[in-house]
């Protein structure tokens, strides 16, 4: 007989994901995981509709601490078990020296793609790293801000913004035709992962979460983008 584990996770860890879904499979060949992935606040509102699910692996603490403020998940089996980067990409054909992020006042880089900051990870760290540096306010009529972390590379690329915004998870498919710049914010961009407070296999998402943590997927993190956590526990208020 085979248990299902439902798995509801960002859009952003479907990559990854794909493989360490296969590796955690093999060790438990009596489980088969039927993932879900999407934006966090849609997933989120699946569960709030009663949408099975038993493992949610959202794409940032704070998205983690709504979902326990809504009491979609168990607090005690939260762990961190990846973190993410912020970057500035750009078309090397377009741009042929990386752009600093002072250089985003310059005229050449009038359409700045990002996440929207009030609902998208990406598109929060990005503001907090303008204002950081003086920015935000001097660029906020260049700024297009999309409802995901995705959207801003597609802009990059179809030739509707001039630089954008992502995780660098999500910047791993250009590497070699883009800029890809890292830019400091300040705080731990972690993505943690726990129990969903209804879950039917409560026992089986422990194990996936443990499977997280293994070097066999800490390695598929690692090659799609993501770097290993700098701390397991989730702050509580999110940062």
């Amino acid at each position: 007989m085979t248990n299902a584990l439902h798995l509801f996770a960002s859009l952003t860890l479907a990559e990854p994901f794909q493989d360490i879904i296969q590796g955690f499979t093999s060790a438990h060949p009596d489980v088969s995981v039927k993932p879900t992935y999407g934006f966090c606040g849609a997933l989120m509102e699946q569960m709030a509709a009663g949408a099975p699910a038993d493992v949610f692996a959202p794409s940032s603490e704070p998205m983690l601490a709504k979902a326990a403020e809504q009491g979609f998940v168990q607090t005690d089996t939260a762990v961190n078990y990846a973190r993410n980067r912020l970057v500035l990409v750009s078309l090397m054909r377009d741009y042929p020296v990386a752009p600093k992020l002072e250089d985003l006042m310059e005229e050449r880089y009038a359409r700045i793609a990002m996440g929207d900051p009030e609902s998208v990870p990406p598109g929060r760290y990005a503001r907090m790293a303008l204002e950081k540096a003086g920015l935000w306010q001097d660029l906020t009529a260049r700024l297009q801000k999309y409802p995901d972390g995705l959207q801003p590379l597609k802009a990059v690329l179809e030739g509707r913004a001039d630089a954008a915004f992502i995780f660098a998870s999500t910047a791993n498919s250009v590497w070699g035709k883009a800029h890809v710049v890292d830019i400091p914010v300040g705080v731990s961009m972690h993505y943690p992962v726990a129990v969903t407070s209804k879950s039917e296999e409560p026992e089986l998402a422990r194990a996936f979460i443990a499977y997280l943590q293994t070097d066999s997927a800490q390695k598929i993190l690692e090659v799609t983008g993501f770097a290993h956590a700098l701390s397991a526990q989730p702050l509580p208020d999110g940062f």
